[in-house]
Protein backbone atom coordinates (compact mmCIF):
# COMPACT_ATOMS: atom_id res chain seq x y z
CA UNK A 1 0.00 0.00 0.00
CA UNK A 2 1.06 3.00 -0.96
CA UNK A 3 1.16 6.25 0.94
CA UNK A 4 2.01 9.39 0.17
CA UNK A 5 2.73 12.06 2.90
CA UNK A 6 1.37 15.04 2.91
CA UNK A 7 3.32 18.55 1.64
CA UNK A 8 0.24 20.97 2.82
CA UNK A 9 -0.75 21.34 6.43
CA UNK A 10 -3.14 19.22 7.77
CA UNK A 11 -6.68 20.78 9.42
CA UNK A 12 -5.21 18.38 12.50
CA UNK A 13 -1.87 20.06 13.91
CA UNK A 14 -0.59 16.53 14.78
CA UNK A 15 -0.87 15.04 11.49
CA UNK A 16 1.04 18.26 10.34
CA UNK A 17 3.49 17.57 12.78
CA UNK A 18 3.67 14.18 11.55
CA UNK A 19 4.11 14.26 8.25
CA UNK A 20 6.76 17.23 8.79
CA UNK A 21 8.68 14.68 10.31
CA UNK A 22 7.69 11.59 7.74
CA UNK A 23 9.28 13.75 5.59
CA UNK A 24 12.59 13.92 7.36
CA UNK A 25 12.54 10.55 7.97
CA UNK A 26 12.52 10.29 4.39
CA UNK A 27 15.58 12.25 3.66
CA UNK A 28 13.43 15.29 2.38
CA UNK A 29 13.77 17.55 5.40
CA UNK A 30 13.21 20.60 3.41
CA UNK A 31 9.89 19.55 3.09
CA UNK A 32 8.91 18.51 6.58
CA UNK A 33 10.50 22.15 7.73
CA UNK A 34 7.89 23.63 5.20
CA UNK A 35 4.87 22.78 6.62
CA UNK A 36 5.34 24.78 10.33
CA UNK A 37 4.70 28.29 8.31
CA UNK A 38 1.06 27.86 9.78
CA UNK A 39 2.27 27.31 13.32
CA UNK A 40 4.63 30.14 13.20
CA UNK A 41 2.23 32.37 11.17
CA UNK A 42 -0.27 31.34 14.14
CA UNK A 43 1.95 33.43 16.86
CA UNK A 44 3.12 32.49 20.39
CA UNK A 45 1.08 29.46 21.75
CA UNK A 46 1.13 27.41 18.46
CA UNK A 47 4.88 27.95 17.59
CA UNK A 48 4.94 27.10 20.98
CA UNK A 49 2.83 24.32 20.78
CA UNK A 50 5.48 23.09 17.80
CA UNK A 51 8.55 23.26 20.15
CA UNK A 52 7.33 21.53 22.45
CA UNK A 53 6.35 18.90 19.98
CA UNK A 54 9.57 18.46 18.67
CA UNK A 55 11.26 18.43 21.85
CA UNK A 56 9.02 15.83 22.83
CA UNK A 57 9.50 13.26 19.82
CA UNK A 58 13.44 13.72 21.26
CA UNK A 59 13.05 13.03 24.48
CA UNK A 60 10.22 10.50 24.82
CA UNK A 61 11.93 7.40 24.75
CA UNK A 62 14.93 8.19 26.70
CA UNK A 63 12.89 9.96 29.34
CA UNK A 64 11.13 6.38 30.12
CA UNK A 65 14.50 5.08 30.94
CA UNK A 66 15.73 7.50 33.12
CA UNK A 67 15.53 6.18 36.75
CA UNK A 68 14.16 7.73 39.33
CA UNK A 69 15.67 10.91 40.73
CA UNK A 70 17.76 11.64 37.97
CA UNK A 71 17.67 14.09 35.06
CA UNK A 72 18.98 15.11 32.14
CA UNK A 73 21.80 17.35 32.12
CA UNK A 74 23.44 19.84 28.58
CA UNK A 75 26.24 18.87 27.63
CA UNK A 76 28.43 20.73 25.05
CA UNK A 77 31.61 19.78 23.61
CA UNK A 78 33.29 21.95 20.85
CA UNK A 79 34.25 19.66 17.97
CA UNK A 80 37.39 21.53 16.78
CA UNK A 81 39.39 21.95 20.01
CA UNK A 82 38.03 18.48 21.78
CA UNK A 83 37.09 20.10 24.78
CA UNK A 84 34.06 20.90 26.90
CA UNK A 85 32.32 24.17 26.42
CA UNK A 86 29.54 26.39 27.91
CA UNK A 87 26.02 26.58 26.16
CA UNK A 88 26.35 30.20 26.31
CA UNK A 89 28.80 29.41 23.58
CA UNK A 90 26.62 28.67 21.62
CA UNK A 91 25.05 30.09 18.28
CA UNK A 92 21.57 31.54 20.39
CA UNK A 93 19.16 29.38 18.52
CA UNK A 94 21.30 26.27 19.09
CA UNK A 95 21.49 27.30 22.60
CA UNK A 96 17.91 27.70 23.10
CA UNK A 97 17.22 24.47 21.06
CA UNK A 98 19.56 22.71 23.26
CA UNK A 99 18.48 24.33 26.80
CA UNK A 100 14.52 23.97 25.62
CA UNK A 101 15.21 20.34 24.92
CA UNK A 102 16.55 19.65 28.40
CA UNK A 103 13.90 21.31 29.86
CA UNK A 104 11.49 19.54 28.44
CA UNK A 105 13.12 16.40 29.05
CA UNK A 106 13.49 16.80 32.87
CA UNK A 107 9.89 17.93 33.01
CA UNK A 108 10.31 21.69 33.50
CA UNK A 109 7.55 23.59 31.61
CA UNK A 110 7.98 26.26 33.35
CA UNK A 111 11.61 26.66 32.15
CA UNK A 112 11.16 25.80 28.78
CA UNK A 113 8.10 28.13 28.39
CA UNK A 114 10.67 30.83 30.35
CA UNK A 115 13.46 30.12 27.06
CA UNK A 116 10.90 30.29 24.66
CA UNK A 117 9.57 34.02 25.92
CA UNK A 118 13.46 34.97 26.47
CA UNK A 119 14.27 34.16 22.56
CA UNK A 120 10.48 35.37 21.42
CA UNK A 121 9.73 39.02 23.55
CA UNK A 122 12.68 40.61 22.47
CA UNK A 123 11.12 41.06 18.92
CA UNK A 124 14.32 41.42 17.02
CA UNK A 125 15.57 40.04 13.56
CA UNK A 126 18.17 38.80 15.40
CA UNK A 127 15.67 37.14 17.89
CA UNK A 128 13.21 35.69 14.87
CA UNK A 129 16.44 34.58 13.11
CA UNK A 130 17.94 32.72 16.62
CA UNK A 131 13.91 31.28 16.86
CA UNK A 132 13.74 29.84 13.32
CA UNK A 133 17.35 28.10 13.54
CA UNK A 134 16.25 26.88 16.91
CA UNK A 135 13.06 25.26 15.10
CA UNK A 136 14.97 23.48 12.67
CA UNK A 137 17.52 22.18 15.28
CA UNK A 138 14.79 21.09 17.10
CA UNK A 139 13.31 19.14 14.28
CA UNK A 140 16.41 17.86 13.56
CA UNK A 141 16.69 16.40 16.73
CA UNK A 142 13.47 15.21 16.59
CA UNK A 143 14.52 13.33 12.88
CA UNK A 144 17.41 12.17 14.15
CA UNK A 145 16.04 10.53 17.59
CA UNK A 146 13.21 8.87 15.10
CA UNK A 147 15.56 7.11 12.69
CA UNK A 148 17.93 5.98 15.69
CA UNK A 149 14.42 4.09 16.85
CA UNK A 150 13.88 3.03 13.43
CA UNK A 151 17.12 1.55 13.00
CA UNK A 152 17.06 -0.08 16.78
CA UNK A 153 14.06 -1.52 16.01
CA UNK A 154 14.68 -2.79 12.97
CA UNK A 155 17.95 -4.11 13.93
CA UNK A 156 16.31 -6.10 16.48
CA UNK A 157 13.72 -7.36 14.42
CA UNK A 158 16.37 -9.42 12.35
Amino acid sequence: MNHDIPTVPQDDPAETIMAALAHGLTGHPEKGAALFEPFILGGHATTLGLCAALAETTVRTERQTLPKDSAFGLLVFDANTGQHGSANDLPPGIRFAAQFTAAWANNDRDMAHDLFDALVHTASEEAADALAVGIRALYDMAVTTLREQVARTEGSAQ
